[in-house]
């Protein structure tokens, strides 16, 4: 068990001051690349930014295709039936609407935004 006096042994400025220098040996190579320009800046947003917008278009569209397999499968036992075979057309038509819908705000909305910057 540790007992205060071994506490007060340990050499704490020399164990404050090795683990500040290890932290400055970690950090600041990084501070360097805080300085860059702004065109380098906004050329990273602008990818990270399309990055994100892609990853949202295709988990809008891994929704519909969910959702249309859902739709599929609920109708498919009466697909004899005019009108259930009808019913479900015109739910994946609206699945596909809501789709593209959803595909088309992720990529006009920051556009919209940047032309009113």
């Amino acid at each position: 068990m540790l007992s205060i006096k071994k506490f007060n042994n340990v050499y704490w400025k020399s164990f404050a001051l090795i683990a500040f220098a290890c932290f400055l040996y970690f950090v600041a190579p990084h501070m360097g690349l805080a300085a860059e320009t702004t065109a380098s800046v906004q050329t990273k947003i602008k990818k990270g930014t399309t990055g994100f917008q892609t990853v949202l278009t295709g988990i809008a569209v891994a929704v519909g295709i969910v959702a249309s397999l859902k739709i599929v499968i609920k109708h498919l036992p009466g697909i004899d039936d005019p009108h259930t075979k009808n019913e479900m057309w015109k739910s994946i038509g609206n699945v596909i609407l809501a789709v593209a819908a959803a595909a088309a705000l992720i990529w006009i909305v920051p556009w919209v935004y940047a032309l009113f910057k």
